[in-house]
């Protein structure tokens, strides 16, 4: 199979957000091992670009899940709390970015700023 065609079946499959048992039993079939490594990696990379991942602390209510969902339309947005790595506020990781605004990270970065100045 021509890898144009493994990248817009891996495309197709990330955009409908689901793949069959007999789908998946044909990708086996059809693939050579080389295929198969290609065609994990696009979906991989597919995923990625396609999702943003919410890493929060404590509570966020739905009109802020809702607002954050809106500043990504067509990207699905998966919500994750996530107390002990952030303390408060959130991250965003989106494709290859990554925002953090969490108490944490700001602590990091002023910890980093004073070791820096001395």
């Amino acid at each position: 199979m021509e890898k144009l065609q493994i990248e817009k079946l891996a495309k197709s499959i990330v955009s409908c957000g689901k793949l069959s048992e007999e789908g998946l039993k044909w990708i086996f079939l059809k693939f050579s091992k080389q295929e198969l490594k290609f065609f994990i990696y696009l979906l991989h990379k597919e995923i990625k670009n396609n999702t943003v991942v919410v890493s929060f602390a404590g509570e966020l209510d739905n009109e802020s899940k809702s607002k954050i969902s809106a500043m990504f339309p067509n990207k699905q947005v998966l919500f994750k709390r996530d107390d002990k790595n952030i303390i408060g506020g959130l991250c965003l990781r989106y494709g290859d970015y990554f925002f953090d605004y969490s108490v944490l990270g700001m602590m990091k970065k002023i910890t980093s700023s004073i070791r820096e100045n001395l």
